[in-house]
């Protein structure tokens, strides 16, 4: 029986990180029962106690785990692989990305220009020996790469994509899919709206959901009906209040209830685009074959759009015009619906022939 602990952003009940788990763990169970499964939040308090001798493989889960406010890359979860290496573990990374970068260096990456990054360097040889000497290293998206490279992780690491792009519509059982919350023959908007408690670029979330409300509104006068849903609990009080801000509530269908990714992706496959806030709230679009206009609020979604090459339709939380960009990406979506659906479908299954490799390979044990 070879043990595996898994780290991740887990018990918080945030479907983003809840269902990349999901994932690894669906994967894990069609091994077979020769794996023994453990889990540990990514947090200090609960990695510093932690027995790395206990494991034979330590799996560093999708999400932006590689990240903190203050020096973008966590020593704590550095450290823990680190301490794997030097045990002799094999070490894996699954799709984790980086999170926090300041958005004046998105342009710096997108154009490979030179950047100096506040990282000691005993951290920064600690991160290339990790990459260099895990069984496989996959990031989310090309700017994480980039990053990375730029921090002298050149070798052994490649762009795998986030695991949410494993979800997968084809297995869903529609027999157990919750009743569409809207009738077939609407046109509906799925709009997923919540909080990063202001932690956002432009730092101005009510700006934003100001922006977003006066768009509603005119898309609501263009005949669409608007669907909101949700990701995370905590994000209910700022979705009620963007509620509140649409004038024809008859138009608008509030859904409190937190589904499983299956049952999202069920729901929205038969909506015109979504608009979303969350990461994986686009990522659950995607799966379910569905166009949509991305909140760049931070770093991980630039991550996420360039991934799949559809840069054109994110919009920075900072921006000035964010109303006047969702119109305008309306009806760019509407010209284009058929080429995003075919390009989204393309890069879904290169990244899930990626994502699934460490399984078809036993996980390297």
């Amino acid at each position: 029986m070879k043990k595996v602990l898994y780290i991740g952003w887990i018990g918080y009940k945030n479907l983003g990180d809840e269902l990349m788990f999901d994932l690894f763990k669906y994967n894990l169970l069609h091994l077979g029962d020769k794996f023994k499964l453990d889990t540990v939040n990514n947090e200090e308090r609960f990695l510093k106690n932690i027995t790395l001798s206990h494991y034979d493989l330590i799996i560093l889960g999708g999400g932006s785990i590689l990240s903190s406010s203050q020096n973008f890359i966590q020593p704590i979860i550095i450290d823990t692989l680190y301490k794997a290496i030097q045990l002799n573990k094999k070490v894996m990374i699954w799709g984790s990305g980086i999170d926090w970068v300041p958005k004046s260096y998105i342009n710096h990456l997108k154009n490979d220009m030179d950047m100096q990054f506040p990282i000691s360097d005993t951290l920064r040889l600690k991160m290339k020996e990790v990459f260099e000497k895990s069984v496989w290293a996959g990031v989310r998206g090309p700017l994480t790469l980039k990053l990375l490279k730029s921090l002298g992780v050149t070798d052994n690491i490649h762009v795998s994509g986030d695991p949410g792009f494993l979800m997968n519509k084809e297995a869903i059982v529609t027999d157990k899919s919750p009743a569409k919350p809207f009738a077939e023959e609407d046109k509906v908007i799925a709009v997923n709206w919540g909080t990063t408690f202001n932690v956002v670029y432009g730092n101005n979330e009510l700006n934003v959901e100001d922006a977003l409300a006066a768009a509603l509104n005119q898309l609501i006068a263009q005949g669409y009906k608007i669907y909101f849903y949700l990701v995370w609990s905590a994000d209910l009080p700022a979705t009620e209040r963007l509620y509140n801000k649409i004038n024809q509530k008859e138009h608008i269908i509030l859904d409190k209830i937190l589904y499983h990714q299956d049952e999202l992706m069920a729901i929205l496959e038969d909506v015109v685009f979504t608009i979303n806030f969350k990461l994986h709230a686009n990522y659950i679009s995607l799966a379910a074959g569905v166009p949509f206009i991305a909140f760049g609020y931070r770093f991980k979604i630039f991550d996420f759009v360039e991934s799949v090459d559809l840069s054109d339709y994110i919009i920075s939380t900072d921006s000035l015009t964010i109303a006047t960009e969702i119109i305008s990406l309306e009806n760019k979506l509407s010209s284009n619906r058929q080429e995003i659906i075919d390009k989204m479908a393309t890069y879904q299954n290169e990244y899930c022939e990626r994502l699934n490799k460490p399984f078809e390979l036993n996980l390297f044990l």
